[in-house]
């Protein structure tokens, strides 16, 4: 603990007049001359040639070896106890003197919305208690600074014994109470930092990223500083239903940035684009003539679109179904059946390739 500054401690309202020992009002504070220490304690002067005795016991907040430097002369402030010592000298408490003036500090960083700062003391099951200017405090884990990737014992376990900033929440003197909160100082150090990381961010970069959590309309990726949300039609060529058929929370990641809005603090993602388009290689692995595997993934009055690949679908057109004259799809195939296609044509620009039912089987 920072030795206090016993000279920080004058009252500005002191009477001229020096004080009687009939009119020491228990609890009250103050400002008396040192005579001098001996072993009992400090002894002082407290008006019209009245000593006091300030007791070893209430010097306690001093840190050790800060008695022998307090000097004949030096004028500080104490509290009446309101009992009698050796030889009956007033017994007084430079602790409660001390402490008084701590909860008057904090009573005007409340009303001035300051920070104060607090040393981490102990973990509770509510918070952690805090050493606040001497004076003992409670943050509740609610209104703790946010912890990314949520509250873990091991990061509460690294904060003890660190100094923090607050702000004072509630103070109630008469109760002892002191209740702190860093929620609005990390929140905004936290934008800060955000700020300062997007500010350089630029679209196409590569980053490396822990999926976070998991939405319908997509997938949240931590990549550090900020969050941002690979949305569901950027999580794979393919068609998906559900982010959790291609992602699953705590998936370490490589995305592309594909928007940053700097005002905002958003931050949109790309996990599709880390891999190659498939239409872009598409003749690299069809060929016309080539008969494939695939999968009838719907009818339409025209045709049924088949699925080749993740993102390569194509379509036999109804005539391609049968020799025979087809009214609707169905007669022929349906959705979800494993089938045999020619392929008859592929275009790369239009994403389209055409397939054949009845040639597959030379019909």
């Amino acid at each position: 603990m920072q030795e206090p500054d016993l000279e920080s401690f004058q009252m500005s309202d002191l009477l001229d007049q020096d004080i009687s020992p009939r009119q020491y009002q228990t609890g009250e504070v103050v400002e008396v001359e040192v005579i001098r220490l001996d072993d009992e304690g400090l002894v002082v002067d407290v008006g019209q040639k009245m000593e006091g005795l300030v007791p070893i016991q209430e010097m306690r907040s001093l840190e050790p070896g800060a008695h022998a430097r307090i000097e004949p002369g030096q004028r500080i402030n104490v509290t009446i106890m309101g009992e009698r010592g050796p030889g009956g000298m007033a017994l007084l408490s430079l602790d409660q003197a001390l402490e008084d003036n701590r909860w008057q500090q904090l009573e005007q960083q409340l009303q001035e919305g300051a920070e104060v700062t607090a040393r981490i003391v102990e973990q509770n099951r509510g918070g952690l208690v805090v050493d606040c200017q001497g004076v003992r405090g409670f943050v509740p884990f609610s209104h703790l600074a946010p912890i990314p990737g949520g509250a873990t014992e091991e990061a509460l376990a690294a904060r003890m014994h660190e100094q923090a900033q607050f702000h004072i929440l509630e103070l109630d003197r008469s109760q002892q109470r002191l209740v702190l909160t860093e929620r609005a100082i990390g929140q905004k150090r936290r934008e800060e930092a955000q700020d300062q990381y997007l500010a350089d961010l630029q679209e196409g970069t590569v980053l490396s990223g822990k999926v976070s959590s998991i939405r319908g309309f997509g997938a949240f990726v931590d990549v550090g500083e900020i969050e941002g949300l690979i949305p569901i039609s950027e999580l794979s060529w393919r068609m998906v239903k559900s982010p959790d058929e291609v992602v699953t929370v705590g998936d370490q990641l490589e995305v592309v940035v594909l928007r940053v809005e700097r005002e905002t603090r958003r931050l949109t993602l790309s996990l599709k684009r880390t891999q190659p388009e498939p239409w872009e290689t598409v003749h690299d692995r069809y060929e016309i003539h080539q008969i494939v595997q695939g999968t009838v993934t719907n009818l339409a009055q025209f045709g049924a679109f088949v699925k080749l690949e993740d993102g390569i679908e194509g379509l036999i057109h109804i005539s391609e179904l049968s020799q025979r004259r087809v009214n609707n799809p169905k007669e022929c195939v349906y959705q979800g059946q494993h089938v045999r296609v020619m392929i008859l044509s592929i275009d790369s620009q239009q994403r389209r390739i055409g397939l054949s039912y009845k040639q597959a089987f030379g019909l």
